[in-house]
């Protein structure tokens, strides 16, 4: 059977970290006790059985991270059992020191203080049977390297509270920034899919039906043929224009060879009902002479629309009069569109398309109200009511 060689798998960050430190502390350790111990009378080293023990102290704390009660516990029943043997001292206080110092940092401070005292009353009631009880000074020393070693640990772990909690922060702030990103992003769409829509539905509704007058005329009355055709040009080029200004504000890009068509508003409303009429809807328009200045947003949606609404008379009312009112009321502009059409009868279902869709949408971008369906007199109406000074606009 050949053999394989198997893909190496890399350990995880914290343990190769562990794993160092416990080389690291077994080393200092057994070198350190082993040094200490021959320099101290009567020079007796801790032989294969302390060694062991340091050795297996030391190993211990690679579980500080996943079992960190666990840990702590062996290693002071280990450093027990070092001391419990008589075997000489050194550095063998390094391993539970550490073990306590992880044991606070991992937030077990009840455990860690409960720990302490309980190594701290077996080391010195170890010593006191075999007649090596520490002095008043090494009392106190040895108490004080205690507690700086907890609240060490404390302060360590309070450290990283403070840096998981920084960071969280920081992740909630970046996912509410992309979701801000994303609701603008898609707001945006929409925007540009209702400019689309209101630019080309028009225009291509009236050069459609040119185009079939011009058909339909073609043998029996070329000129008449000839004046549609004219009129399927100058829709075609104002829908160009208007699809380059819309597509200049995708990019952003401000161009001053090929200037972009001004945004349509209420200015424009007058060459919107002539090109209804020139697709033979006779459409009256009533405008308020003293209209005011209205913002962007508010003067676009208004053209918008009529725009929309007349192209909805065009294709589906199957009407032969229509009329556009705006005015001026109470600080809010008000438009109604209304036909004598057979579109939609009275009563019936309303299926909204994305014409009365797109129209509900800017009225509301705006803080604005609208209403749209069939009279009980006949025909259909479109109602809007848009503030003139919407702060949206």
């Amino acid at each position: 059977m050949p053999w394989t060689v198997s893909r190496r798998i890399p350990l995880p960050k914290d343990l190769l970290t562990d794993l160092l430190l416990v080389v690291a502390v077994t080393a200092v350790t057994v070198v350190g006790t082993a040094v200490i111990a021959g320099h101290s009378p009567p020079g007796r080293l801790p032989g294969w059985v302390g060694y062991l023990l340091l050795s297996a102290t030391s190993a211990l704390l690679v579980l500080r991270r996943t079992a960190p009660l666990v840990m702590m516990v062996a290693v002071l029943a280990g450093s027990l059992s070092y001391q419990a043997l008589d075997l000489p001292g050194g550095a063998f206080t390094i391993p539970p020191a550490i073990a306590l110092f992880s044991t606070v940092s991992a937030g077990h401070r009840i455990a860690a203080v409960v720990g302490t005292a309980v190594w701290s009353a077996g080391t010195f009631a170890v010593g006191q049977l075999q007649g090596r009880a520490p002095d008043l000074q090494g009392t106190v020393w040895f108490v004080t390297w205690l507690a700086v070693v907890l609240v060490v640990g404390e302060i360590s772990r309070n450290r990283r509270e403070q840096l998981r909690a920084e960071r969280e922060r920081v992740a909630q702030a970046e996912r509410a920034h992309e979701e801000e990103s994303r609701r603008r992003v898609s707001e945006e769409r929409l925007r540009i899919a209702r400019e689309l829509h209101d630019v080309l539905a028009h225009s291509i509704s009236v050069i459609n039906l040119q185009a079939g007058v011009s058909e339909h005329l073609m043998d029996r009355d070329p000129e008449q043929a000839r004046v549609a055709i004219g009129i399927i040009k100058q829709a075609s080029k104002e829908v160009l224009v208007e699809l380059r200004s819309t597509l200049g504000m995708l990019r952003s890009v401000d161009d001053d060879e090929h200037a972009f068509a001004p945004v349509p508003g209420t200015d424009r409303l007058q060459d919107l009902v002539e090109r209804a009429r020139d697709s033979g809807l006779d459409v009256a328009l009533t405008l308020p002479a003293d209209l005011p200045d209205l913002p962007r947003g508010v003067d676009l949606a208004v053209y918008r629309i009529v725009q929309e609404s007349l192209t909805n008379v065009i294709r589906h009312a199957r009407a032969g009069h229509a009329r556009v009112d705006v005015g001026f009321a109470e600080g809010d502009v008000l438009i109604e569109v209304r036909d004598d059409g057979t579109g939609v009868p009275y009563g019936a279902r309303l299926d909204e398309g994305n014409g009365l869709v797109g129209m509900r949408e800017r009225v509301m971008a705006v803080g604005g109200t609208f209403q749209a369906g069939p009279q009980a007199k006949g025909g259909f109406l479109v109602h809007a009511r848009l503030p003139s000074r919407s702060v949206a606009a």
